[in-house]
């Protein structure tokens, strides 16, 4: 006698079957759910490091601008110590009484000439207006009188050249001379004599004048230096005299002689004295 299967065999197997997968399915579900939950931390700190990234590119400071080279404050300009730096420094200035410092420090006021070609410097001797600062050549018959207003003055060594006679002049008399002028000096052989030098000619006539020179620097802020000295030269010479004043300020010369001459025997030295 056969024996037959149940009807409900193929629908259990079925339904095992079913389940299994689905029980696969659930496992595979959880597991890519797992997954993309270990994932999901890696991918946002990613994130995060993109935007702090770009933020940081962002808040990169600025580069500041270029800067431009500091403006150099210029040096005082130094003050002038003679009259061709102060041409320099102030190309209009004229012939006239400038402000020249002496060693770059003592200002004093000096004559500036030829400002226009070749700056020279003159001191201005105002005893001059008073009769003073002259150099006379006498004869018996008259005196030939050169009065200097101003003498070349260089500013560094303060020494006077007394052979410049830009601002000298023949003067018309003096107490106790009677000058000679105009037409009667073309026969005289000199006819002019440079600063602080005198000259007497007596002609071996013992009344005729003595030859005279004087030199006399009040009103300017210099005395001659103590070292100055005086030479005499000449034919036959009868008389000789050389003062200078305590303060050194004035200096009387005189001579006679045939031809007698006296002379500074040393540069003619000022002193620059504080008024």
């Amino acid at each position: 006698m056969l024996q037959t299967r149940p009807a409900s065999q193929p629908f259990l197997t079925w339904l095992l079957v079913v389940g299994g997968a689905l029980v696969v399915l659930a496992f595979y579900l959880g597991y890519v759910l797992l997954s993309q939950r270990a994932l999901a931390p890696e991918r946002a700190e990613a994130t995060t490091v993109a935007l702090i990234a770009t933020q940081i590119a962002t808040l990169q400071p600025t580069p500041p601008p270029p800067t431009r080279p500091a403006t150099a404050t210029p040096s005082p300009m130094p003050r002038p110590s003679s009259c061709a730096m102060l041409k320099v420094q102030q190309p209009r200035v004229e012939d006239g009484p400038q402000t020249i410092y002496l060693q770059g420090n003592t200002a004093v006021t000096l004559y500036c000439h030829n400002m226009a070609t070749t700056p020279q410097e003159y001191l201005t001797l105002p005893a001059t207006a008073n009769g003073a600062n002259y150099s006379l050549i006498s004869y018996p018959e008259g005196a030939i009188i050169t009065q200097y207003e101003k003498v070349r003055l260089n500013p560094s060594s303060l020494i006077v050249d007394p052979t410049d006679m830009t601002f000298a002049t023949l003067a018309e008399g003096l107490a106790g001379y009677s000058a000679i002028t105009g037409e009667q000096l073309e026969t005289y052989p000199v006819t002019t004599s440079d600063f602080a030098v005198a000259t007497g000619c007596n002609r071996n006539q013992p009344d005729a004048p003595l030859g005279r020179a004087n030199i006399d620097l009040t009103g300017t802020p210099f005395v001659l230096s103590p070292d100055i000295t005086f030479t005499s030269f000449g034919g036959e010479i009868t008389e000789l005299i050389s003062e200078v004043s305590a303060e050194g300020k004035v200096v009387n010369l005189a001579v006679n002689g045939r031809c007698g001459i006296i002379q500074p025997a040393t540069p003619l030295q000022l002193i620059y004295q504080q008024p």
